[in-house]
């Protein structure tokens, strides 16, 4: 799979690495989120060292280490800049005698370094040092004080699974620069091209179902339809995704039932705490659902945010899952492999899962069409959003508002499939709602432009687009647009 839609995660890397001060940096995300591909082509042309932790307890993480140094740098001459330090040549090669210990390895590491140019340490699924129990903070701590002393650029990168990750700088704070990076899944445009499906709407629909994890999307055949890659990856006993969340929930969760029951209630959209802690029937009070929550955020997997209107210290708060794939496999996948399957594969889909795509498409557009006005508005607009959210109080419901870069505010809906026909009197149409939610928010009161926006999936009515045509604040946003075709996907 071709690596792309990773530009801002790189340019913060490679700034990074351009410093000539002692660092470090944090790389996380979920696995299959493609932490190891970023690092690995940031890094690339630069030297240093690149380690992956194995599976094995501490002791064994130090002698791979150690193996790995000797093999990388036997015939590289020790850095003259830290030749007062002990650090020689024959130590590398001869250390095989010696005793082990991490900091000698830092050492070791950092005798390779120069005060001309960064050298670049990863350790790669570092979550494994925590498994393993890997007492390296202090003297990890201790080797980038040394090259801060030493004027020398030492960056130390720790990249692996998100809720694994060592702590230092934690609980063993270090006065080098710290810079952390979560890698999420890949917005829309990026996954794109390895998504099955011709016209705009095909592509947001697979991603609908699949997500943006490169870990999944290399799975996919993208020359035939979204509904045939669903029964041959994920409705097989040996298809190869068909367990995969629930393999990624308990490789970080010993227990997962109720972080799985609060998952489960996210799938079907978001909500917040009052709703979530039904999931869990046996919780007494809201907030006991914290815990479940926190974790849930520590692994990538979920993410708050609270409605643009709420005062700095309101606690109007929502919660969402990250991609859309865990939402499918949650509502589709899930009771099929836990159920006594009645049913064939073909015949499951075509009565479980292809009827109701429509309805969780609608349920899981939203943070999509958040993303795009966050990235990729500028073709629309001029301008990318500088704040990009939604607003919800008892009166307004948009799941789609923020701040352009213009200074503009914008409030808009999200519509897989809008209605062929003009809803009738007493219904609004979509722009008569944003309407009415504006009037009952203060977010962007006195703004010179309010601009409103529909973002529309498998086709845009023609009674819309006129409606929209008939005012200067409205905007439509379509499957096109968001995929940035610029063919048209046609009308109904």
């Amino acid at each position: 799979m071709r690596f792309t839609g990773r530009s801002r995660e790189l340019g913060i890397l490679r700034t990074g690495f351009d410093r000539l001060e002692a660092q470090c940096l944090f790389v996380s995300g979920p696995p299959g989120a493609g932490t190891s591909t970023l690092v690995r082509h940031a890094s690339k042309g630069r030297p240093g060292l690149s380690f992956r932790c194995p599976p094995r307890p501490d002791p064994l993480i130090q002698l791979s280490l150690r193996d790995r140094i000797k093999q990388t740098f036997h015939q590289t001459p020790i850095s003259s800049d830290l030749q007062q330090s002990g650090t020689t040549h024959e130590s590398i090669t001869q250390s095989s005698g010696a005793t082990l210990g991490w900091a000698h390895l830092f050492s070791l590491l950092l005798g390779q370094a120069e005060k001309s140019q960064p050298f670049i340490l990863i350790l790669d699924d570092a979550h494994r040092l925590t498994e393993a129990r890997s007492r390296f903070e202090v003297a990890l701590a201790d080797a980038l004080r040394e090259a801060q002393g030493s004027g020398i650029p030492f960056h130390v990168v720790l990249a692996g699974r998100a809720g694994s990750m060592p702590k230092v700088g934690l609980d063993f704070p270090i006065t080098a620069p710290k810079t952390q990076i979560h890698v999420g899944p890949l917005p829309l445009r990026a996954a794109a091209p390895h998504l099955p499906g011709n016209a705009a709407y095909e592509k947001i629909r697979a991603y609908g179902v699949f997500g943006g994890y490169p870990g999944v999307l290399t799975h996919l055949d993208t020359k035939v339809t979204v509904g045939t890659n669903v029964r041959r990856l994920l409705l097989p006993d040996t298809g190869p995704l068909g367990d995969l969340p629930m393999t990624w929930l308990e490789t970080a969760i010993q227990t997962p039932t109720r972080y799985i029951a609060v998952l489960e209630s996210l799938s079907q959209g978001e909500a917040g705490w009052s709703q979530l802690s039904k999931a869990i029937p046996d919780l007494t009070k809201a907030g006991q659902i914290a815990p479940y929550l926190k974790k849930l955020s520590e692994l990538g997997l979920i993410h708050a945010h609270r409605s643009l209107d709420t005062r700095p210290r309101g606690r109007n708060t929502r919660y969402a899952l990250f991609d859309p794939f865990l939402a499918f496999w949650l509502r589709f996948i899930l009771p099929w492999r836990s159920s006594e399957r009645n049913k064939e594969i073909v015949p499951y889909y075509a009565s479980e899962i292809r009827p109701r795509i429509r309805d969780h498409l609608q349920r899981v557009m939203a943070p999509v069409c958040r993303r795009h006005m966050e990235i990729d508005a500028l073709e629309t607009f001029g301008s990318n959003a500088r704040e990009a959210g939604a607003i919800w109080n008892n009166e307004a419901d948009l799941p789609i508002a923020g701040t352009l870069g213009n200074g503009a505010t914008y409030y808009g809906l999200c519509l897989w499939d809008p209605p062929a026909n003009r809803p009738r009197k007493p219904e609004l149409t979509p722009l008569e709602k944003i309407d009415r939610s504006i009037r009952n928010t203060r977010y962007g009161f006195g703004r010179e432009q309010r601009l409103r926006v529909v973002f529309t999936g498998r086709n845009t009515p023609n009674w819309l687009r006129r409606e929209a045509a008939r005012r200067s604040d409205a905007r439509i946003i379509n499957a096109s647009d968001m995929l940035g075709d610029t063919s048209d996907q046609g009308t109904s």
